[in-house]
């Protein structure tokens, strides 16, 4: 009678559980590896042409743009720009329009609001105004936002919607950064009306 418990694998058999080990180690390992090629510690021949395949794919299904360091760096540099012209342009026109405003109460001193319900609707149609205004000067009124941006798999409006929900930025500062950064279409809507391609 044999006390000892009897092997059922043969010596020279692996069984599942070491492949699994192995098989997991291996593809911990090739992670460890493509995440240094990712961050441009380790140069992994074919794995850059790969990514950016495999990076086109996601962002025409899934509508999102995946960007690097230095591209993320430049679009909060774009976006930084467009708030401080937006918000330069808002102010130039804010400043003109009080001058008109404060010339039209010197002229006719009857249009000067006088309750406060008054003074809200012409704070309403100021704020209207300068709103156009801007746009105008900008080259926004001619926005048209269904052309594709950039090379994507989608358009400037769903640009400007996912900058302004990402970044918490107001729509005029969006479409100002989706100009300056790319849209494909419409790039210099400044120059005299015109646009250039």
């Amino acid at each position: 009678m044999n006390i000892q418990g009897s092997n059922n694998t043969t010596t020279g058999q692996r069984s599942t559980l070491d492949y699994s080990i192995v098989g997991c180690f291996t593809l911990v390992l090739l992670l460890f590896i493509l995440l240094l090629d990712a961050y441009e510690y380790v140069a992994v021949p074919g794995a850059s042409h790969a990514r950016n395949q495999l990076h086109q794919g996601l962002e025409g299904l899934t509508g999102m743009e995946i960007m690097d360091e230095k591209e993320l760096a430049q679009l909060q540099l774009h976006i930084a720009e467009a708030k401080a012209v937006v918000h330069d342009k808002k102010e130039e026109v804010e400043e003109i329009v009080e001058k008109v405003e404060l010339m039209e109460h010197e002229l006719k001193p009857e249009t000067v609001p006088v309750t406060v319900e008054e003074q809200k609707e012409e704070k309403e149609k100021e704020e209207a105004i300068v709103e156009k205004t801007v746009e105008q000067e900008l080259g926004i009124d001619k926005w048209c936002g269904s052309c594709k941006w950039q090379h994507s798999g989608f358009n400037c409006d769903k640009r400007v919607s996912w900058l302004m929900e990402k970044y918490h930025i107001d729509e005029l500062e969006a479409k100002e950064a989706t100009l300056n950064q790319g849209c494909h279409t419409r790039r210099n809507l400044r120059a005299g009306g015109k646009l250039m391609e």
